[in-house]
């Protein structure tokens, strides 16, 4: 078996390798034979089988480690040791599998939430060249989208003097620039396509909202608090820094500062500006606007934290910060 090896596979975050030649299964026929007629698995050989998201070991000599990966190649699930004649359980989430000699797991300390990193193939290698030049092309548009917000917002506050209100906006918008042309390449992406409908629909929809004819009554309040919120956004924003992004995405758990407060300071502090907006310019379009947009955000923290429980750090990070949103309260 090791001159059909072409792989190698290894945990990204301690560089252990988990198999010296790893050969991939990417065929109808590869997958249902696996590997059946071998008599064992040496040490530092494995099969990869994509796509895939249960094993069966029927008509198998030996027992193998099996560990499930996500499109990322992020470990959602191990099974250590399936003996022969069993069927693993069909693991929702995963997009292929690492069958490995048995006790690789417990050798290598590979376990749910680790990344790994497989090596060796042209052909990810030509998938993973297309996957930056995508990611650069997305960035790049983030940018280009966000400084045109920063400068439409800038010549409204200049049009309507309404500097207090629109200059954190544009100071957000183009820090938001410089971020996404500088972002962390992300070691996990969700790839489903509800998430990233409810993380366009939480960034995107806001911009609807218009100011009304007339400040609102409680406009001298609404205004005050608006500010605050927009304030406490750039805030966020500079924490998050480097690992901003639209849609659930793993570019590092941040815990430092306003993260280690509410684990989603820049949607909460969003929430505070958008009270505040809805004080100074109350109409229909607008509350519908924000009542839309409020339960977005709620549902696109909780689709972030499905994705990142994961990573063991992000798990950790729960039990340390227990609040979403607001302290003592959600």
């Amino acid at each position: 078996m090791p001159n059909r090896m072409t792989h190698r596979a290894r945990d990204a975050a301690s560089g252990v390798i988990v198999a010296e030649r790893l050969r991939a299964a990417d065929t109808r026929w590869s997958r249902l034979k696996g590997l059946l007629g071998t008599r064992s698995l040496e040490p530092g050989d494995g099969l990869w089988l994509k796509p895939c998201r249960q094993v069966h070991m029927i008509g198998m000599r030996y027992a193998v480690d099996l560990a499930f990966l996500d499109d990322g190649n992020r470990v959602v699930r191990t099974i250590g040791g399936l003996a022969p004649g069993k069927l693993s359980p069909r693991v929702a989430g995963a997009s292929s599998v690492l069958e490995l000699p048995l006790g690789t797991l417990a050798r290598t300390g590979l376990t749910v939430g680790n990344a790994v990193e497989i090596e060796g193939d042209p052909v990810e290698r030509g998938r993973g060249r297309r996957r930056l030049l995508g990611a650069f092309i997305i960035q790049l548009m983030l940018a280009v989208l966000f400084g045109f917000f920063a400068s439409a917002h800038f010549a409204a506050a200049r049009t309507t003097g309404r500097w207090a209100t629109i200059m954190p906006m544009v100071a957000q918008e183009a820090l938001l620039v410089l971020l996404f042309l500088t972002r962390r390449r992300g070691i996990a992406t969700s790839s489903r396509p509800f998430d990233w409908a409810i993380a366009v629909c939480a960034t995107f929809l806001p911009l609807l909202m218009r100011p009304t004819d007339a400040l609102g009554e409680l406009g001298w309040l609404g205004q005050p608090i608006q500010v605050v919120g927009l304030m406490l956004a750039v805030v966020a924003t500079g924490f998050l820094g480097r690992s901003i992004g639209v849609v659930a995405a793993d570019r590092g758990i941040k815990t430092a500062g306003v993260y280690g407060i509410v684990r989603h300071p820049m949607y909460a502090a969003y929430t505070i500006s958008y009270v505040g907006y809805i004080a100074s310019y109350p109409s229909l379009r607008n509350c519908l606007i924000t009542a839309i947009t409020l339960v977005a955000m709620n549902v696109r923290a909780i689709v972030e934290e499905r994705f990142l429980v994961r990573d063991p750090a992000y798990r950790d990070y729960l039990d340390r910060v227990r609040w979403r949103l607001a302290p003592y309260l959600y």
